[in-house]
């Protein structure tokens, strides 16, 4: 598939969505589709050459004869194939193909939370949503939250009003029975002043055709709110994501973001963290564990605008066979950004002489009363830890699985929920065998 048939696939699904809007069409949800699509056709798709995307060649997984999913799957999906969490008490919100299906959904329907899909008439009526849906990830972001904004029809709100009791499992599936897809799931995340919410996103595919999920999330952390989303990524080696995040934190609220890649071809995930009011902090974890000639592309942003912010950034990779990882983590701390406190870190762990990582931190100050640090290292298992192991009767086998484990789980150690964290602890393990 060249790259103009791909841009002739946007462009058809786009035209016939419009074809289908009818009355619609003059609304604001139709309005943002058109700004988006032309926002689309001036960027195009970023290359190589493009700064942002040197070490992730998107143009492979474009030679398949991706279709945008414009419609509902019309076929029954087994719910044993979308994946859920082993052992932990969550709600359940299903997109298929970025469509909701209310069927295989199990939703909460107490005060604490609202879900419902984002129309023109849910606009008018939120005044906060209408204000925020869209402008968080803006369009022209980059070429992919383009495609996602113009092609989205089922955005899903997330309303958090309270406390929410137990996790919210957002499941993503790509049906991928009768063909290759592109779908493009929508989600956006708005909790009120003293909120709390447990959110975690995961990706599945069914079928043996190619399949390439873009989707967006935008998250609003109201005053003295705490939000906790949790992406994981464990697809099908002919599955490729590339998923943009944003959020914005207002006063002595706390945003925890944090994205676990154990499979799937591509993987691309772009995070962006604004901390917008004094005491506002924000929280960004990942770990990879990959093998093959899988790709995972890290790309963060934590932008401090207010006095008095905290972040926190740790990102840990562990590659195997031919795998690639990539992490671009930039900081910047603003002129009025003054006592600010932000850390970064990136670990990569090389398992094989032919896997890569491409490291590059960035940190820019404009503030003079701040406390940052950045650091990445890459290299392999400790020799000296390996012998010490090996001499207390451990086989280097199993030497090499404990080093390994006790590498990636650092990461999940800060994740608060203990069930949602067991289950990502044996999803590593799994991966690390």
């Amino acid at each position: 598939m060249s790259l103009e048939r791909f841009n002739e696939q946007i462009r058809s699904a786009f035209a016939t969505l419009e074809q289908r809007v009818n009355g619609s069409a003059n609304g604001p949800l139709h309005g943002s589709r058109r700004a988006a699509m032309d926002a689309f056709s001036k960027q195009g798709i970023p290359t190589i050459r493009h700064e942002e995307w040197k070490y992730t060649n998107v143009l492979p997984l474009l030679a398949a004869d991706l279709k945008p999913s414009t419609e509902p799957a019309g076929d029954s999906i087994d719910a044993s194939a979308i994946g859920v969490l082993p052992n932990v008490d969550a709600w359940r919100l299903v997109l298929v193909n970025g469509f909701l299906q209310p069927t295989m959904s199990v939703l909460p329907t107490g005060p604490e939370i609202t879900i419902a899909p984002i129309t023109d008439e849910l606009l008018a009526a939120n005044g906060r949503v209408s204000a925020l849906f869209g402008t968080i990830t803006p369009a022209n972001a980059h070429p992919f939250v383009a495609v996602n904004t113009a092609l989205t029809q089922h955005a899903m709100l997330i309303h958090v009003h309270g406390v929410l009791d137990k996790p919210l499992h957002v499941v993503c599936v790509g049906d991928a029975r009768h063909g290759d897809v592109l779908h493009t799931p929508r989600v956006f995340v708005l909790a009120d002043p003293m909120a709390r919410a447990t959110i975690v996103e995961s990706h599945h595919t069914i079928g043996d055709h190619q399949s390439l999920d873009v989707t967006v999330v935008e998250l609003s952390a109201e005053a003295q709110s705490a939000l906790r989303y949790i992406k994981i990524v464990n697809d099908v080696d002919h599955a490729s994501h590339i998923g943009s995040m944003a959020a914005i934190v207002a006063r002595d609220a706390r945003a925890t973001c944090a994205t676990i890649v154990t499979g799937g071809r591509l993987v691309r995930n772009d995070l962006a963290v604004r901390l917008t009011e004094p005491g506002a902090e924000g929280y960004l974890y990942g770990v990879s564990v990959l093998d093959g000639t899988s790709v995972a592309d890290n790309h963060t942003v934590v932008d401090h605008i207010a006095p008095h912010c905290h972040s926190e950034e740790l990102y840990k990779g562990v590659y195997d066979g031919k795998s690639v990882g990539v992490f671009n983590g930039k900081i910047f701390v603003r002129e009025d950004a003054q006592k600010t406190t932000a850390y970064q870190s990136n670990h990569a762990l090389l398992l094989s002489d032919a896997a890569q990582i491409n490291a590059k931190p960035q940190l820019e100050i404009w503030a003079d009363d701040v406390k940052c640090s950045h650091g990445a290292t890459t290299g392999q298992l400790d020799d000296d830890a390996l012998f010490y192991l090996r001499a207390r009767g451990v086989s280097e086998a199993e030497a090499r699985t404990l080093l390994t484990h006790a590498f990636a789980a650092e990461v999940l150690d800060h994740l608060d929920d203990d069930a949602v964290r067991d289950h990502l602890v044996a999803l590593v393990d799994e991966a690390l065998a």
